[in-house]
């Protein structure tokens, strides 16, 4: 053979093998699902969640681990009254998985991640919001539940909590999934009250249409945007859940002209 048709063959070669230590992200595809009756913020959420998982930095918290893409939202009708929030992912979104009008089945090598709102009367979730791993429709699932619930309003604003319980529920769901302990928005990042600072928790995610002069809910405090907060990469570790962790990461609008910064949906 000759030099030439070898070094072609060989370079042809290595192009098709992976590169070698190049991890591709966990993909996990985000299907917002509203209990009808608990979705009369059910536009707006849908614009912050896009401007959370394709317009922010949300996605580099993971560092290439993984990654989230939106998929869309429904509003189904509600579950039986007092429904629990562990059992609404066999009693309620499993039979709606692939139903005609309901939930569309989750794209192949994906994670499916449910992120459901809805609340009292029909769930009770004892709680703002809670996540959990579960077996919904032959595949394995992430479940985030976001409290509608008025107790969960620190400001009398609904929106405000809906916003900042569906990312802390987004990230530990997330986290859960992938092995870690799930208080990455826990212990500080929590803004509980025996923490230093505690209100520098809470930030705003000014993308275009956001709010100005959100209240955070915590010393009066104001933000410009949708109230998000930090998270901390302590609370992955589950014996650090109840420990006042650093939040070293913010998410935060991605930088204009900035490619690479929030995932974009599958073609």
């Amino acid at each position: 053979m000759r030099r030439g048709a070898l070094t072609l063959l060989l370079s042809l070669g290595l192009a098709s093998m992976p590169s070698c230590g190049r991890k591709r992200p966990r993909i996990f595809g985000v299907y917002v699902v509203w209990m009808e009756g608990h979705d009369a913020d059910r536009e707006e959420l849908d614009q912050f969640l896009h401007c959370l998982i394709h317009g922010s930095t949300l996605n580099r918290f993971w560092r290439g681990e993984a990654a989230l893409e939106l998929r869309g939202s429904w509003t189904l009708p509600a579950p039986p009254r007092g429904t629990r929030w562990d059992a609404l992912a066999a009693s309620w979104i499993a039979p709606a998985v692939g139903r005609e009008g309901a939930l569309p089945r989750p794209r192949a090598g994906e994670t499916p991640l449910y992120l459901v709102f809805g609340g009292h009367p029909n769930a009770w979730v004892g709680a703002c919001g809670r996540n959990a791993q579960a077996e919904i429709a032959g595949r394995s699932s992430s479940v985030a539940v976001v409290a509608t619930g008025d107790s969960c309003w620190p400001t009398g604003d609904p929106v405000r909590s809906e916003t900042q319980i569906a990312l802390h529920e987004l990230v530990e769901a997330t986290d859960g999934a992938l092995g870690h302990g799930n208080c990455a928005a826990g212990g500080a990042c929590r803004g509980r009250a025996i923490c230093r600072d505690r209100c520098d928790t809470f930030v705003g995610l000014a993308c275009e249409g956001a709010p100005t002069g959100s209240w955070t809910g915590c010393d009066g405090g104001r933000v410009d945007g949708w109230v998000v907060q930090r998270l901390g990469y302590g609370g992955r570790d589950p014996d650090r859940c109840d420990a006042c962790a650093p939040c070293e990461f913010t998410p935060e609008v991605c930088p204009a002209g900035d490619t690479d910064c929030g995932r974009r949906e599958a073609p």
